[in-house]
């Protein structure tokens, strides 16, 4: 009895203890210093181009990330808040520059046809062991016509 009342206390001590371990990043269990989650974007605006028969065209600009926690961007479309994403392109970071932009075409891109879309942007930071994405920004709506 008084040893299983000594395992008890000694397990509920380790739980406390691990639950009590701060880490900055989740992603990152070893809580490796020189691993940081790229930021969320931010300043995300949309402008739909061409009508009737012109080729049809979304501008894509956003503010720039810090430099030292990206290397490029995820541009994303959906046809709804609330609907799945497709990544569409992959946009690397543009040095010394405040935005970045994107033109999603109907000359490169069949899909852009007339119509209602969401587009959001991540962040990654490409690493030795891998590419680590940060979280998608608020998606934001345009109506191509």
């Amino acid at each position: 009895m008084k040893a299983k009342l000594i395992f008890c206390l000694v397990l509920l001590t380790v739980l406390m203890v691990a639950c009590d371990l701060k880490r900055d990043n989740p992603l990152d269990p070893q809580s490796h210093l020189d691993v940081v989650v790229p930021g969320t974007v931010s300043g995300l605006q949309l402008i739909p181009m061409g009508t009737g028969t012109e080729a049809r065209a979304v501008f894509i600009s956003w503010n720039n990330n810090n430099i030292f926690d990206t290397n490029g961007y995820y541009v994303y479309r959906g046809l709804s808040f609330y609907s799945s994403y497709a990544i569409i392109d992959t946009v690397y970071h543009a040095m010394n520059a405040d935005n970045q932009s994107y033109t999603h075409s109907s000359e490169n891109d069949p899909t852009v046809q007339t119509g209602d879309y969401w587009y959001r942007i991540s962040a990654f930071k490409d690493y030795p062991s891998g590419r680590l994405e940060g979280r998608p920004c608020t998606p934001v709506h345009v109506r191509v016509k």
